[in-house]
């Protein structure tokens, strides 16, 4: 298996969200992910994670992009790469699967 697959790979231990059209707030997304809210917000202040925008009730709403992040962040951190280097490493994935979509389309 890749790393791109590892990374990609959901977790069984992983509990279904409830469906809502809204996202999920931090704890269900901390729960999804398989870390805590004090670690989400770390990933926040490190650059690794977007914070949501506000939703009209006040709270930040985590969507699938988010939970994506955090779950790549996380399968990172656990493999034992530095925070300091997933940004550069996810931004790198993300350009090569971009360059990859590309050339399929062509």
């Amino acid at each position: 298996m890749t790393l791109t697959q590892v990374i990609h790979a959901p977790s069984s231990a992983r509990e279904p969200l409830p469906t809502t059209k809204d996202g999920f707030t931090i704890g269900q997304a901390a729960a999804f992910a398989g870390i805590t809210v004090p670690t989400v917000r770390d990933y926040h202040q490190h650059g690794l994670v977007d914070e949501p925008e506000y939703d009209s009730s006040g709270d930040r709403r985590y969507r699938s992009a988010e939970l994506l992040r955090l779950v790549q962040v996380r399968t990172l951190a656990g493999a034992g790469v530095p925070l300091a280097e997933i940004r550069d490493l996810l931004d790198y994935f993300a350009h090569v699967e971009h360059i990859l979509d590309a050339c399929r389309r062509s």
